[in-house]
């Protein structure tokens, strides 16, 4: 199985550790830049399989970076984009969902959550095999 790379952007050093480490524990390549014009130019040339991105950045913000990935290439689409920040209230969250983010997380980070949308941002999420049970159970007419 390969690693799937996440590139985190993030300006504080010490969240950018503890996602750093987080990742590397969950089996993930992580890649950190600590301001969104590193971030943006880290996407272009590692291409990861998901970006964490804080969005009060120096450089860029995070909305900047992924305004900018949309308008240069299409085909980074695909780059599932989870913003990760302190900004918690409502409006913020819209624009970044406007914006094409897949999730918006709140810090403090609830690394049992993050993991999870990680791995469903990924694919990688496991059934809950409580589900698959009664999937089998009703596969077989019963």
């Amino acid at each position: 199985m390969d690693r799937k790379k996440i590139l985190c952007i993030e300006n504080d050093f010490e969240t950018a550790e503890s996602l750093f480490a987080h990742l590397v524990d969950r089996g993930y390549e992580a890649v950190i830049a600590y301001d969104g014009y590193e971030g943006f130019s880290a996407i272009l040339r590692e291409r990861p399989d998901l970006v964490l991105c804080d969005i009060s950045l120096p450089a860029m913000s995070g909305f900047d970076v992924l305004e900018r990935l949309n308008e240069i290439s299409p085909m980074l689409e695909a780059i599932p984009f989870v913003f990760v920040t302190a900004l918690s209230d409502r409006e913020n969250e819209l624009h970044a969902r406007r914006l094409g983010a897949d999730d918006y997380v709140t810090k403090p980070i609830d690394f049992d959550m993050l993991g999870a949308i990680v791995e469903a941002r990924l694919g990688r999420a496991r059934p809950n095999p409580k589900w698959a049970k009664q999937v089998e159970l009703n596969d077989r007419g019963n």
